[in-house]
């Protein structure tokens, strides 16, 4: 028996184990709305404590990169406990080597691994007025952004964040922007080759429509050069000769035809296909050595077996005046044949490889070799530049004769 003075012994409490609240309906809401390759991640994530529910909420692109291991182990290790600390956002990004900006995307524009994107204090500011709308354009956006700066540089990723042609989503900005990013950084470049195939440089106060179509043009010339080198094309398929004071005088290379293009301020030098495929031939038309017209050749539209003029203009493609256009066809008199049957093949004039490689070689040291750009300037690359170009066309809403 134990006397009044004895003591019972308190029983020792059991520590229980603590354990993070179950998610609610809002964590799997939010969780819902990321890439379903992170979501089993993320759901674990956002279950260890109320603080990665709101880094999911408040920043879904570190949320992102701690759910699909987008960096290495000790930084996400790291990234986590500073979250659960609830350390400011700076830090938990700086951590992951993310912008701060990037914390107002929402969870559907992280659909890959992202590229390393602009952190300058000018782009952070800027870039505001520049988030996509519609969270269904945002994943787009976002990768178009990244490519943007790593193809040319932030200038060139900002102009290209305010455009509204992100409509489409699942497309590669890789190929849908090559040729863009590759002439708005030839613009900067000069005394480079590039650069001087350049008519109307990039800038950042350029309208979209404008910046396509000196892009397609830029490729134009591009294409001029590596197709029709000298001796490519020795046929004129009518003789040269003066009529009335005016030579008639056969453009057949890539030098004489940029020449002829930057002396009239024309367009000849968009005609290289045309003349590879032996579609249409080009003269200049000169008084005492003066050029005054540039004249197209072409198969007569309801004869195609007899040749005819297809497009007689003046500088700056205006309509040649009709003396010019009395003489050139008192030219085209005075030859002996105006027949010409059309080849029932295209003509195997393949692109100059080693021109390719001398005029893209500053751009891919700059860009470590610029993989976007096809390393062999084939015919079936040129015409996929030439689809993703006309895409580009179509998504601003650009109506020009470059893309018919």
């Amino acid at each position: 028996m134990r006397s009044s003075n004895d003591t019972v012994d308190a029983p020792v409490p059991v520590r229980q184990k603590q354990t993070a609240p179950a998610p609610t309906y809002a964590d799997s809401e939010i969780a819902a709305r990321f890439n379903p390759k992170v979501r089993p991640a993320l759901r674990r994530f956002i279950a260890s404590s109320p603080r990665a529910v709101d880094l999911a909420h408040v920043f879904p692109g570190a949320a992102y990169v701690i759910a699909s291991k987008g960096v290495a182990a000790p930084e996400i290790e790291k990234a986590k406990r500073l979250t659960l600390e609830g350390a400011p956002l700076r830090d938990v990004a700086r951590t992951l080597g993310l912008p701060l900006w990037l914390r107002r995307l929402p969870p559907e524009a992280f659909r890959a691994a992202l590229s390393p994107l602009p952190a300058s204090e000018m782009f952070t500011r800027r870039i505001a007025n520049h988030l996509p709308v519609p969270a269904a354009e945002s994943a787009f956006w976002l990768s178009s952004v990244g490519f943007a700066a790593k193809a040319c540089d932030e200038y060139f990723a900002l102009w290209l964040a305010g455009q509204r042609i992100f409509m489409d989503q699942h497309r590669d900005p890789e190929r849908l922007f090559a040729i863009l990013a590759a002439y708005a950084w030839f613009s900067g470049a000069e005394r480079t080759r590039g650069h001087n195939l350049i008519v109307t440089p990039w800038r950042p106060e350029m309208a979209f429509d404008t910046a396509v179509c000196a892009a397609k043009s830029w490729l134009n010339r591009v294409r001029l050069t590596l197709q029709l080198r000298e001796g490519v094309v020795t046929d004129a398929w009518l003789m040269p000769g003066e009529v009335h004071g005016l030579t008639f005088n056969p453009l057949l290379s890539a030098a004489e035809i940029l020449a002829e293009a930057r002396a009239m301020q024309n367009c000849a030098d968009q005609y290289s296909d045309r003349i590879a495929r032996d579609k249409c031939r080009l003269f200049s038309v000169r008084r005492r050595g003066i050029r005054v017209a540039t004249l197209e050749i072409g198969p007569h539209a309801r004869e195609p077996h007899m040749l005819a003029i297809n497009q007689l203009k003046a500088r700056h493609n205006l309509p040649a005046a009709g003396e010019i256009w009395q003489t050139a066809h008192a030219w085209m008199a005075t030859q002996p044949d105006l027949r010409r049957t059309p080849p029932l093949t295209v003509p195997d004039r393949p692109l100059n490889a080693a021109a390719w490689s001398a005029l893209l070689q500053p751009y891919r040291t700059a860009k470590s070799g610029a993989r976007w750009l096809a390393a062999k300037p084939t015919a079936e690359a040129f015409e996929g530049l030439d689809r993703h170009m006309a895409d580009l066309a179509r998504r601003g809403g650009v109506s020009s004769w470059l893309f018919t």
